[in-house]
């Protein structure tokens, strides 16, 4: 299966009420599946990245479920753009969605302290790939990969 490469999520003012959301990534291709051009189902979810000790040293460390913000829309299956020659294995690939402040506030509330200080806000992307049309069969090889972005803090809410 293709592997996931670099994955890079960056978070930018968009307008008062809204973040441009950018998730970038590498798609390396297994040689065989480049040539079958194996069609690949791109899903990117954008998670909170839920922690209350780094919000509140106080609290003992408690693993909290990560939360779904937003996700991209689907796209039609991709495939390698590269013409066949000379084999080129690998291709950029770029999202953008412009995502509400009010959804990226994935920590609203504020810090109890004097004077009181507004909780900050940690996300990140999972993108998903699964092969959705020809796929290679021999020699076997997962027909889904996943990879995580770095996880990018702010204030948004």
């Amino acid at each position: 299966m293709a592997a996931i490469k670099n994955p890079t999520l960056i978070v930018e003012p968009h307008s008062g009420l809204t973040v441009k959301v950018t998730v970038k990534y590498t798609l390396f291709q297994f040689p065989l599946e480049y040539w079958a051009k194996t069609l690949y189902q791109e899903d990117i979810s954008l998670f909170g990245d839920d922690n209350l000790y780094e919000d509140n040293p106080m609290f003992v460390e408690v693993i909290i479920p990560d939360e779904v913000i937003d996700v991209f829309p689907t796209v039609r299956p991709i495939s390698n753009p590269h013409q066949p020659l000379p084999p080129v294995f690998q291709f950029e690939r770029t999202r953008v969605k412009i995502v509400s402040k009010e959804a990226m506030n994935e920590d609203p509330g504020l810090l109890k302290s004097n004077p009181p200080i507004r909780l900050r806000d940690e996300v990140y992307a999972i993108i998903t790939l699964r092969t959705v049309a020809n796929p290679v069969t021999w020699p076997p090889i997962p027909q889904v990969v996943r990879a995580r972005t770095n996880t990018v803090t702010g204030i948004w809410g």
